[in-house]
């Protein structure tokens, strides 16, 4: 009976062998896996590397004086001005003067005025930042250069040339009614 017994253990072993087989990995599987072994490796590699190139603790002392001498030595030059000249000197290169180009605000105006109203706005556009603060200067309408270009263009279409079409056009009406 004991060797029954035995032969059953040992078949119902083999058997639960037999159904674990399909759970092992594929080839490929085992190969992604290696593949992946040997990346993590190539990556602590390099890392080892790179801890190698932090300073010691003597190089730290030796930065640690170098920024203290130098603090030492900006401080004892504040006291004394004519070494701080000496030392400091600086050459600065003669800058040329700006043109400053006068927009041609009335060639502008001329041109918006020519323009069908839908079209305004994207020649404004068009234009420079400083040549829209001339044409508001141009206009009576209060802007500054702090204003953004779209600002400016809003202001300058809805100011300047929406509000006194509208105007001529209902003028217009009134007077022909």
């Amino acid at each position: 009976m004991a060797k029954k017994v035995k032969k059953l253990v040992l078949k119902d072993a083999l058997e639960k062998i037999r159904e674990s087989l399909p759970q092992l990995p594929t080839a490929e599987e085992t190969q992604a896996a290696l593949q992946t072994i040997t990346e993590i490796m190539n990556d602590l590699d390099t890392l080892r590397g790179h801890l190698a190139r932090f300073p010691g603790e003597r190089e730290v002392d030796q930065v640690s004086q170098a920024i203290h001498t130098i603090s030492s030595f900006f401080d004892s030059v504040k006291d004394r001005p004519l070494l701080a000249e000496a030392l400091f000197t600086t050459t600065t290169k003669a800058r040329k003067p700006k043109k400053e180009a006068s927009p041609d605000v009335d060639g502008l105006m001329q041109l918006l005025e020519g323009l069908p109203t839908g079209s305004i706005v994207a020649e404004l556009s068009k234009q420079k930042k400083d040549t829209l603060v001339a044409l508001s200067a141009k206009l009576g309408i209060s802007a500054t250069s702090k204003l953004t270009k779209d600002a400016l263009v809003d202001k300058i279409f809805k100011l300047g040339f929406a509000n006194r079409r509208g105007y001529e056009l209902l003028g217009g009406e009134k007077g022909g009614a």
